[in-house]
């Protein structure tokens, strides 16, 4: 049986409620619909980073931020670490990504064969589509060319158009020397800022029906939030403005739906769409204007947290269902590695080829999300805390019953235990993210059982030391009426340090 091709397609600060697909009824996006039809639609997905380069350096690695080190903008990797598209090459996967990657240094790509970028500017003159661009129009100074929020040139020289053609072209390729699957990522720069649709969206969105921004003036804030309004200027943003930026938000989504429309004829009409899986995503969300706040930051708040999330047209995925999965863009690695035949893993991203089944291998009791070190949040599909580190402050939402955010319920009469256990689910995550280090004789059953929830392979990266040393340790906690057979997963691996097996 031939190995799947498989394309991902990414857009930037796309949050999932602006979507058709996740209920919003102000674009007509026929191509995602397309996508969802075809597979399983992840309600409980979120970013693990609100930051664009963390976010998608957990894709590159199936890693937290805390443990890959991209912990913001224009950082690089930490040293020892393994990337998607070089295990992907090994794999004997042709590899290809077009668009936005934002790693640094900007031109690294972590291993993809070929590559045509289009980093926003952050590469100068080596940027390949201003390049492109000025070759059209040889008086075009940078990369951004619009006014009054609109392109200034055809849809066709679009950035968003020139990404798909790329992709397009790399697609056609693979297909005429027919040797390899391939894998296309295909990484659009949209709907992040500059909002500047081409003229050709125009008339695409109908304004009455876009969502409205929660304002909440009455809802006591985090101090984090309070000074990111205040030096941001979000406070005084008139609502005319964040309607009117809403409109291109929306209308530069249904330009990006035409690019992914382009994308699926193309592989309808080479004949391969039925042996490709597609996951459509986004590195985060975009606040456009709720609670006064605009982009993204160290806030708790759905509308950059929440991501669109769909795996189509595979054949273990389901079609046309919605799962209720607790998800995030750190699957993506894992699952693209699942899809090509490989039984190894990458960090700690789970395939959501799993999580889509009827009856998922793994559930989630919780997920995880960090910027930075300024806020940690964990999510279990009902309640979701934030907890500022330092600041002493959190806050928790029921998102079933509150899902505009307005009530929080940290340190409120009633949810001490919720509040409580939300915490220890985020030094865990810390744990994890560091590197998980507990003596074999100490690694006890209820600890085993915890982790393996949260890190269902933690044994590939647990290094073993002093694990139990002879019999008389074993006879001892049977007299107990303790466990004794809970260090034998110790057998036949190599030891870092010991005084003795018990085995020996």
């Amino acid at each position: 049986m031939n190995r799947r091709n498989i394309v991902v397609i990414l857009c930037d600060q796309l949050r999932a409620d602006f979507l058709p697909a996740y209920g919003c009824q102000a674009v007509a996006t026929p191509n995602i619909d397309k996508l969802a039809a075809m597979g399983t639609v992840f309600d409980n997905a979120i970013t693990q980073s609100t930051v664009c380069a963390p976010a998608r350096a957990c894709m590159m690695t199936g890693r937290f931020v805390s443990d890959h080190g991209v912990w913001t903008n224009d950082v690089p990797f930490r040293d020892g670490l393994e990337y998607l598209p070089q295990l992907m090459n090994d794999l004997g996967y042709n590899t290809g990504a077009f668009g936005k990657l934002h790693h640094y240094p900007g031109k690294d790509s972590k291993g993809f064969a070929t590559v045509h970028q289009m980093e926003e500017g952050r590469l100068g003159e080596q940027e390949e589509y201003l390049e492109w661009l000025r070759e059209r129009h040889p008086a075009v100074k940078k990369i951004w060319n619009a006014q009054n929020g609109v392109f200034d040139f055809p849809e066709q020289e679009y950035y968003e158009h020139w990404i798909a053609s790329k992709a397009i072209k790399f697609i056609e390729n693979a297909k005429v020397k027919n040797e390899k699957p391939f894998l296309a990522w295909v990484s659009f720069q949209g709907p992040h800022t500059p909002l500047d649709p081409p003229a050709e969206a125009k008339g695409s969105v109908d304004p009455a029906l876009l969502p409205k921004p929660i304002i909440a003036d009455n809802k006591p804030l985090s101090p984090v939030v309070r000074y990111r309004q205040a030096f941001d200027g979000t406070l005084g943003i008139p609502g005319n403005k964040i309607m009117e930026n809403r409109l291109l938000y929306t209308e530069t989504i249904a330009t990006i739906d035409h690019q992914i429309g382009r994308l699926l004829d193309s592989l309808t009409s080479l004949g391969i769409l039925e042996n490709t899986t597609i996951i459509f995503s986004a590195d985060h969300g975009d606040l456009l204007g709720d609670f006064h706040l605009n982009a993204k930051g160290p806030f708790p708040y759905q509308a950059q947290l929440s991501i669109p999330l769909i795996v189509s047209n595979h054949p273990h995925v389901q079609r046309g269902i919605r799962s209720l999965s607790l998800a995030g863009n750190i699957d993506i690695p894992g699952t693209i590695l699942d899809i090509a035949g490989s039984k190894r893993s990458i960090g700690i991203s789970r395939s959501l080829i799993d999580l889509s089944a009827e009856k998922p291998i793994y559930i989630r009791e919780v997920i995880f999300s960090e910027f930075c070190d300024s806020i940690k949040t964990v999510f279990d599909g009902k309640y979701k805390y934030s907890y500022y580190p330092f600041a002493g402050v959190g806050e928790l939402y029921d998102i079933q019953e509150d899902p505009k955010e307005i009530c929080n319920l940290a340190e409120k009469t009633g949810y001490e235990t919720v509040e409580l256990q939300m915490l220890k689910h985020i030094i865990d995550f810390g744990i994890i993210s560091k590197g998980v280090r507990i003596e074999a004789h100490d690694f006890v059953p209820e600890q085993q059982t915890g982790l393996a929830k949260k890190y269902p392979r933690y044994l590939e990266e647990f290094p073993i030391a002093y694990p139990l040393s002879g019999q008389k340790h074993l006879e001892a906690l049977a007299r107990e009426n303790l466990s004794n057979d809970y260090n034998e997963f110790c057998k036949g691996k190599k030891l870092v340090a010991h005084y003795g097996c018990y085995w020996e």
